[in-house]
């Protein structure tokens, strides 16, 4: 899995919240990994003094060669 940073930021462009997901433990698949981050961004995003919501996706490639 990747991990995702969701940024809640004001007018200005400063942050007021970050989360981070690392990691999201499920018995099996029961939801997708983009469905509990979309609604983490959609929680920040419904928070007074929010403008916008940036969410990143950070990947780690490994290549043995």
């Amino acid at each position: 899995m990747a991990n995702y940073q969701i940024t809640a930021r004001n007018n200005e462009g400063m942050p007021l919240v970050a989360v981070s997901i690392g990691s999201i433990d499920q018995e099996g698949q029961v939801v997708s990994d983009m469905v509990i981050v979309n609604a983490v961004r959609d929680a920040l995003a419904g928070v007074a003094g929010v403008e916008s919501v940036v969410k990143r996706k950070f990947e780690q490639v490994i290549t043995i060669v």
